[in-house]
């Protein structure tokens, strides 16, 4: 037997029959128990070690397989919202029309003299217009906003953001008061 080679040198005791070795603890058996439960030991901690790589590899493939899933439905995502955009772009004024709404620089209107008391607010970044700078005065509505707002607001919509009036009023549509 291949564990035969691992035994100990048994030593006669005094006393005890000469053809008779005496084994340290009451068998001969010892080297293998003693190799069994080593490797049982060292079977464990493989199996251990072994475990906690396969564990880590199944944790590790399935954050990436979440990731991709991830990256995947946000690029549909991204997709659809360009599609969307798209669509809605089509029904906006487009360039030529935004281009034909009139920009102006603002001037505070008052009362007769160089008083001038008015004031006006664009709603879209919620800043006053102050005297000089370049505004547009929808035609519909006759609402006033930064050109820079309202072109960035017409490029997606066709209405107007204060009242919803169309930016340019179509010969059925009976303007709004002002």
């Amino acid at each position: 037997m291949f564990f035969s080679s691992f035994s100990y040198p048994h030593q006669q005791q005094p006393g005890s029959s000469p053809g008779h070795a005496a084994a340290p603890y009451d068998g001969d058996d010892h080297n293998l128990t003693v190799l069994l439960t080593f490797g049982i030991f060292f079977s464990f901690i493989l199996l251990y070690l072994v475990a906690g790589v396969v564990w880590a590899s199944g944790v590790t493939a399935c954050a990436v397989a979440l990731a991709f899933c991830y990256l995947k439905v946000k690029a549909r995502r991204r997709a659809a919202l360009r599609r969307a955009a798209a669509a809605r772009s089509g029904g906006g004024p487009g360039a030529v029309a935004v281009s034909a709404i009139p920009a102006f620089a603002y001037k505070r209107e008052g009362g007769g003299g160089g008083d001038a008391t008015g004031w006006a607010q664009c709603v879209i970044c919620l800043g006053l217009v102050q005297v000089g700078e370049v505004v547009r005065r929808l035609p519909a509505c006759k609402h006033l906003f930064h050109v820079e707002c309202i072109d960035m607001w017409l490029r997606s919509h066709s209405t107007c953001p204060i009242c919803r009036a169309a930016v340019v009023p179509t010969d059925g549509q009976p303007e709004p008061p002002v």
